[in-house]
């Protein structure tokens, strides 16, 4: 007799981005800057209705607000002493939420106090940051390395409850504008977690949690005028965790990541990778935070809770698979996703309008310019400029720069001619 189990479904939530701002004292949502400490316990509160039994708990990175060093100075307080304030808080409230879900924290490029893009290696801010979290992390013993591993660089494993293990990854060491630690040297540690990455994803069922995406920023692309890809890893990491990615695709469920303050969603190596927007309303976004359906084979559904267009409190957004009319999150449906929403005028409007957590506030993503963004999904490496168009606008502004160089030195020349003339 052959028993057949079916796949038990889990419920983790998702919450990126946080960017508390704690002296924002208003008891409202904040649109256009960071997040206030009204905004963070209405999602708490919403998240505990949603599902109070929540398994796990993602925190994607960017607990602190933008540029909170001046923050704290205008305040007159010291950025670290702020800092350690506002994370512990951070954790408290959600400790006493949910008591006995696991959390996976990952780094953001706004989590160091001493700046934007610096991510301490082995400092005492990394170690406090780490026993706050300990308890939440390591809950049932579920990550007994974590205080040491995340003082070391940021990144450790955890085994979560559905027999998968989460790898958290750093990836502030490896963004193309990394800007090292402050309070101690760190030069090898880029290079160490990709060592230790490529080790850890290549045994096991492994999900991915860290805060920046692989690829290119195509938001920032447009700021260029599609002159320059922008990516968000430099070229090296971002190539060899690719190929990590797709030598171990077998190993690795899914990915959920951050930073970009967009609901998308990439594949890269293979590798299907959720892209969940941010509570912080900073760029004219709804507030989000995400419900994911997850088994042992990997991640089923997503569900999205933004608060509403009319601020009168938060509204359960049509799941990903009601959406797309997809039946799982993993890289073959994705890929066929991307094709539609680029062959589907229909499809494409509803991504459109997913794009920026359903927000009336702003429209990144136009019908004139959707591919630069449609492109990051599927294209990474040189292809993205093929795909997305910045290839040919990259040799014109080769022709332009080298023209303005030459009339520069031309005006250089014919200045001092003039001069020893004179």
């Amino acid at each position: 007799m052959i028993a057949i189990f079916a796949a038990v479904a889990m419920h983790w939530l998702v919450l990126n981005d946080i960017h508390l701002n704690p002296y924002d004292r208003r008891q409202h949502v904040p649109y256009a800057q960071d997040t206030n400490p009204w905004l963070f316990h209405q999602a708490l509160e919403q998240m505990h209705r949603t599902d109070p039994d929540a398994r796990v708990i993602v925190l994607g990175g960017d607990l602190l607000a933008h540029h909170f060093p001046a923050l704290a100075r205008d305040a007159r307080e010291n950025p670290y002493t702020a800092a350690r304030s506002t994370v512990r808080s951070i954790a408290q409230q959600l400790n006493a939420a949910f008591p006995k879900a696991q959390v996976l924290l990952a780094i953001g490029n706004n989590d160091d106090p001493c700046g934007d893009y610096h991510s301490e290696t082995g400092g005492p801010y990394a170690a406090d940051i780490a026993a706050m979290f300990e308890p939440l992390v390591n809950r049932g013993g579920a990550s007994p390395h974590f205080v040491r591993d995340y003082v070391r660089g940021g990144y450790y494993t955890a085994m979560l409850p559905n027999g998968m293990r989460a790898v958290v990854l750093n990836s502030v060491l490896w963004s193309f504008v990394y800007r090292g630690p402050c309070q101690t040297h760190g030069r090898h540690a880029p290079a160490d977690e990709m060592t230790w990455a490529a080790s850890e994803l290549s045994a096991g069922s492994n999900v991915v949690v860290m805060h920046m995406p692989l690829g290119f920023d195509p938001q920032s692309t447009t700021y260029t005028h599609r002159i320059v890809a922008v990516p968000f890893l430099s070229e090296y990491y971002d190539r060899r965790l690719r190929a990590i990615l797709a030598r171990d695709r077998s190993h690795v469920a899914f990915a959920v990541v951050g930073h970009t303050h967009r609901y998308d969603f990439r594949v890269p190596g293979g590798v299907p990778m959720l892209v969940a927007s941010s509570l912080s309303p900073v760029y004219r976004n709804s507030p989000a935070f995400y419900e994911l359906d997850v088994d042992e084979r990997g991640l089923r559904d997503v569900v999205p809770f933004t608060f509403d267009r009319s601020e009168s409190g938060w509204t359960r957004e049509p799941s990903f698979d009601a959406l797309y009319g997809t039946s799982a999150f993993d890289a073959a449906q994705l890929a066929q996703l991307h094709d539609r929403i680029s062959s589907d005028p229909a499809v494409r409007e509803r991504w459109i309008e997913a794009y920026d957590a359903w927000s009336w506030r702003v429209g990144d993503v136009s019908d004139h310019r959707w591919q630069t963004f449609a492109c990051a999904q599927t294209a990474f490496g040189k292809a993205y400029g093929a795909c997305a168009g910045t290839t040919k606008r990259s040799y014109v502004a080769l022709v332009a720069l080298v023209i303005a160089v030459i009339g520069v030195l031309l005006a250089v020349f014919t200045t001092l001619r003039l001069r020893r003339r004179r």
